[in-house]
């Protein structure tokens, strides 16, 4: 995603805006995508890079042993005019470019993409809803077609207060979530802010009703008072946030339980809630709480999210989806 300062992170796992913006400049644009994997890697299917021209990049497809050559390929590629698939490592064609891991993996150069294409998009992206492409051979063309999904950038949205809360958020957006502060406690706000995160004034428990959280929202609570948090919890507990978790001992956490079976809410409901949130417990300074919750939401998207990509379900996709996965090639 673009910074406020209007340069890009070139290790951003979104690179849809880059590539729009760079075409709309009248450069030209590589979208690379990884498209099979034989053996391990270090990137998901379906990661990408966009590269201009120029060579500028953002995106990655490795741990850093290939992106020079994916860029220079990239130039080739524009330069002749023609899409391409090409492996590196095992059984590549560039013997002196070698995967440590003794692996390889192909990679899927795009030259043809158009801003309308990714227009289409960067536009449900922005109105956080999720699209799918097929990316490979075009229409009439022989090859396997994969389809790469896009989903809204990750909303890590915390109500409450204090220094943990205020790491949390920034912890969070360095790890690619889009950070949100829902908090009654000036300098908790203030530190955020500073920082250039989100925060907004909630005077009372009643702002429990402009609440909203979709299906790619992580909610913590983090009130040290908390007779806050009753009425964020029903919100909450009706959203359809993928991750619900609460700050507090285990003996708040099952008073809280209680609290909300015997409103009303059922244990299916209540157990959707993560207490105390984290994945480790004994931390007392504010980073190590931070880096336990948001630990936590990161192994609860995987599995709710736990692939960019599937294969389409054309006949030459089919076999070449049993072929791959018969070697490994292909790791959802």
């Amino acid at each position: 995603m673009q910074r406020p300062d209007g340069s890009w992170d070139p290790f951003d796992d979104h690179v849809i805006d880059f590539a729009l913006a760079r075409l709309r400049q009248g450069e030209r644009v590589a979208l690379v995508t990884l498209f099979a994997i034989d053996g391990a890697s270090p990137s998901p299917l379906g990661a990408q890079m966009a590269v201009t021209a120029g060579g500028e990049s953002v995106g990655y497809l490795s741990g850093g042993c290939l992106e020079r050559a994916v860029i220079a390929e990239a130039q080739e590629a524009m330069q002749a005019g023609a899409n391409r698939l090409v492996r590196y490592g095992k059984g590549s064609r560039y013997l002196d470019i070698q995967l440590p891991c003794g692996s390889a993996i192909d990679l899927y150069f795009d030259v043809s993409v158009t801003s309308a294409a990714l227009a289409r998009i960067e536009r449900p992206y922005r109105a956080r809803r999720e699209s799918t492409v097929e990316i490979g051979p075009a229409p009439g063309e022989k090859g396997p077609v994969l389809r790469r999904h896009y989903r809204p950038q990750t909303r890590l949205l915390v109500a409450g207060t204090g220094a943990a809360a205020v790491q949390l958020l920034l912890l969070g957006r360095v790890s690619g979530f889009e950070p949100q502060l829902l908090s009654p406690d000036a300098p908790t706000r203030a530190a955020c802010e500073r920082e250039g995160i989100s925060a907004r004034s909630i005077p009372s428990t009643g702002a429990a009703r402009d609440f909203v959280a979709d299906a790619y929202t992580a909610f913590v609570l983090m009130f040290h008072d908390h007779d806050w948090e009753h009425d964020f919890l029903t919100a909450a507990l009706a959203s359809e946030a993928f991750y619900l978790g609460a700050q507090g001992s285990r003996s708040v956490h099952a008073a809280r339980r209680q609290r909300l079976l015997a409103a009303g809410h059922s244990a299916a409901q209540v157990a959707r809630l993560r207490g105390p949130a984290g994945l480790f417990h004994g931390g007392k300074s504010a980073y190590a709480i931070a880096a336990s919750i948001l630990a936590e939401i990161m192994e609860a998207e995987q599995r709710r999210f736990p692939s960019l990509v599937s294969l389409a379900s054309s006949p030459v996709a089919r076999r070449y989806s049993a072929a791959r996965a018969a070697d490994g090639a292909v790791r959802p």
